[in-house]
């Protein structure tokens, strides 16, 4: 009786967990912000020059529900608007990362790597990447190169 007790047990709390008893966690505004910096780097985006910036746009909640949300901007040197260069969504789920002016799926090795170490996640299904692309607004989108 007491083993069928905590077999009860033990798949109801499996159960709960949602992915996190898996390996998956929720990733940090920091563990999403070192994803932002490795894809940022694939883009050939210098972070060390001075005048570029790699801020969070998640001020006081989420700029897109679900996804840690940054912007990487080159400010001016002359009087006039900053530049933006890209703006970054990361899945806190899965680790995916997506350029939301460009609706850019990324996916390189590298990427995956730190994915799996971050969020314990592994590749995306394609209807997810279907499901995130609407969330964050994109009709389509479009896949990096793998390189």
């Amino acid at each position: 009786m007491r083993g069928s007790l905590v077999l009860a047990w033990l798949l109801a709390v499996g159960g709960a967990c949602s992915g996190v008893c898996a390996g998956h966690h929720r990733l940090t505004l920091n563990e999403a912000r070192q994803i932002a910096v490795l894809v940022a780097r694939h883009d050939q985006i210098d972070l060390r020059d001075t005048h570029i910036e790699l801020n969070s746009m998640d001020l006081s909640a989420d700029f897109i529900p679900g996804y840690s949300s940054f912007i990487v901007i080159r400010e001016s040197s002359t009087p006039g608007p900053d530049e933006t260069l890209h703006r970054y969504a990361i899945n806190r789920r899965t680790g995916d990362v997506w350029e939301m002016t460009q609706c850019t799926h990324y996916d390189f090795p590298d990427l995956t790597r730190m994915r799996r170490e971050l969020a314990g996640a592994t590749a995306t299904a394609s209807s997810e990447v279907s499901v995130q692309s609407k969330q964050l607004g994109c009709s389509g989108h479009k896949q990096t190169p793998a390189s």
